[in-house]
């Protein structure tokens, strides 16, 4: 029992005890950790890797009350520059190495917060020659860019890319690029440019198995062909759910909630809804490009939205 008088003998001790050099502290590292997180599904080893952050700011979340999402931001007590995880991942099979989508590379046309993927790949132990195929969600910067290196030549020399045949026609269509306004039209140009070098490779699909226990679902409203995936290995699942949320706290809550990079923002909320459903009723662990990294979770109805809750650590693979 600690009482009054082992108190001050005890504060007394330590007054006279001798002062440490200030060498004997620890430095400040000044820098984070490597961006890399693994979790195991039956068979399949799936790494989380980060490529950064954007502050996408809450004047990027739209809704038909306006006041909704500052009240939301407010009542989680978020920051309104609302820093937003860019996330990528790499499926371990027994023979097979798969990225989910390749980073931002080079490119800074939100900032210089991203570009991280390839360093963080390097730290998880993975080379860009082990990478076999690449899965792209869609094809924006944040997703595409780090496909090219910074000379523009492909990043991953032996790899295949598959994409939804949607997105991919798409992005290639002249008349849609003529129609499109002038801030769109540098999103075709580097769609364009980075799916280049991979023309010769590229596997264009419909919604199906692309893989062994990888399943392409189109989940259409981000952009046309916008993709997610499910992950099955023995009785296991595991959804990644690319862009269909941009704020985990928002769009679950109101999946209504509108993103402003949307093609369709109405398709979009419809396709957020399913995931969300889905992920509900089957009780799947799933993560996503935007979700706060390494974005692992569940989610469970909460009257006409859902609420997320982050998935334990996996202390063992």
């Amino acid at each position: 029992m600690i009482d009054r008088r082992h108190f001050l003998a005890a504060a007394a001790a330590t007054a006279l005890a001798p002062v440490l050099p200030a060498a004997a502290r620890a430095p400040l590292s000044g820098s984070q950790v490597p961006g890399i997180y693994r979790r195991k599904l039956g068979d399949l080893e799936i790494t989380a890797i980060l490529d950064g952050y954007v502050p996408l700011g809450a004047k990027s979340f739209s809704s038909t009350d306006p006041a909704t999402v500052g009240q939301l931001v407010a009542g989680a007590g978020l920051d309104e520059s609302l820093p937003t995880s860019v996330n990528a991942f790499v499926v371990n099979s027994k023979d097979r190495t798969y990225l989910i989508d390749s980073g931002s590379g080079a490119w800074s046309g939100m900032g210089d917060t991203m570009g991280r993927a390839e360093a963080n790949l390097r730290a998880a132990g993975i080379e860009p020659a082990q990478i076999d195929t690449i899965i792209l969600t869609h094809a924006h910067p944040d997703h595409h860019e780090g496909l090219l290196t910074a000379e523009k030549t492909a990043r991953f020399p032996n790899a295949e890319l598959v994409i939804h045949e949607t997105e991919h026609a798409f992005w290639h269509d002249d008349g849609i690029l003529s129609q499109a306004p002038a801030e769109a039209k540098p999103f075709f140009a580097s769609a364009r440019g980075a799916l280049a070098p991979y023309a010769a490779r590229t596997r264009k699909v419909k919604a199906g198995e692309v893989a062994p226990g990888l399943m392409l679902e189109h989940a259409p409203g981000h952009t046309p062909g916008h993709s997610i995936l499910r992950l099955s290995s023995g009785s296991q699942q595991l959804l990644l759910v690319g862009d269909s949320i941009h704020n985990i706290v928002l769009q679950t809550a109101q999946p209504e909630i509108a993103f402003v990079f949307d093609a369709d923002a109405k398709q979009a909320a419809a396709s957020r809804r399913r995931v969300l459903d889905m992920a509900a009723a089957d009780k799947l662990v799933f993560s996503g490009a935007h979700i706060p990294f390494p974005g692992f979770g569940r989610v469970s109805k909460d009257g006409n939205g859902y609420r997320f809750a982050t998935a334990d650590w996996s202390y063992t693979l």
